[in-house]
């Protein structure tokens, strides 16, 4: 192209983007969707991290890590409830924490 720009740069065909941001992930992260039914909540997770292993629960203040699956049941014992959560992956690398507050 004679050190020109490509004929399709910022065309219906292909757009440039700009911001960083925009294409830029941190790998091995958790969404979640939270469900509240009385005094239970079920939190479903979602990772899209490479070789996922396991997903590993907490309900605050423990300090123990516990295997659990992508659903997770819940019952609500306290007023201000925090739970999180992080994916292990098979080099047993874990992800950044994810954590969901419910707060009755």
């Amino acid at each position: 192209w004679n050190w020109k720009p490509h004929w399709d740069y910022n065309t219906e065909f292909m757009n440039l983007i700009t911001e960083r941001k925009a294409i830029e992930w941190t790998p091995n992260t958790i969404s979640s969707k939270v469900i509240i039914k009385g005094s239970k909540a079920r939190i479903e997770l979602n990772s899209n991290t490479p070789n996922l292993k396991t997903y590993q629960m907490k309900e605050m203040p423990d300090v123990n890590w516990k295997d659990v699956s992508n659903a997770v049941e819940i019952v609500l014992k306290k007023d201000k409830n925090e739970i999180v959560f992080r994916i292990t992956n098979l080099a047993e690398v874990t992800g950044p924490e994810h954590k969901v507050i419910i707060d009755r």
